[in-house]
């Protein structure tokens, strides 16, 4: 076989790799943790936390959903209410981080922007993110700030006790290429 020979070949095993990588999707793996984080008087903090995330790619988009009818924040009677009367879950049942594969580097720290629907409400919200390989996956961490009252939700408040609009979000998962 000649050097041209070989040439050829080896660009038709690249063109033929490149276009499987470019046709393989984004499939979770393993646990997921996904975690909110609200404040309120005399130094009250309440968290949230669900083990559900769902992860797709579309042609243009990474989607992170995450179901919100099993978010726990170990007391059912604030479950309730979250679930029922500030999230409204039975109208709007996810969460949904939609981001540009374009903004989306790795392996890398960075920050990018994507467009985050909650309670019937679409938002640009800029996140921080850590991808790290591990194994045959890649870990995912990532975190932001949304302000509730910007995604129609009413401040959370029970017997005069208010927790602050402002609420931390952090996710973490792995993620592997079909």
């Amino acid at each position: 076989m000649t050097l041209r020979s070989l040439r050829f070949f080896a660009s038709i095993a690249a063109v033929t790799f490149t276009a499987l990588v470019a046709e393989a999707k984004l499939a979770r793996t393993g646990d997921a943790q996904v975690s909110f984080s609200a404040s309120g008087p005399a130094g009250l903090t309440i968290v949230g936390t669900t083990s559900e995330l769902a992860i797709a790619e579309t042609d243009q988009d990474v989607v992170v959903t995450v179901p919100l009818r099993n978010l726990d924040t170990k007391i059912e009677l604030r479950n309730k209410h979250m679930r029922e009367k500030y999230l409204e879950v039975a109208k709007y049942p996810n969460a949904e981080l939609r981001v540009p594969k374009s903004a989306v580097q790795a392996p890398t720290s960075n920050k990018a922007t994507g467009q985050l629907t909650l309670h019937g409400q679409t938002r640009p919200v800029t996140f921080s993110y850590v991808t790290k390989p591990d194994g045959a996956a890649t870990g995912v961490t990532g975190s932001f700030r949304i302000n509730i009252l910007e995604f129609g939700i009413e401040k959370p408040s029970y017997a005069g006790v208010s927790v602050k609009p402002d609420v931390d979000i952090s996710v973490a998962f792995h993620v592997t290429k079909d």
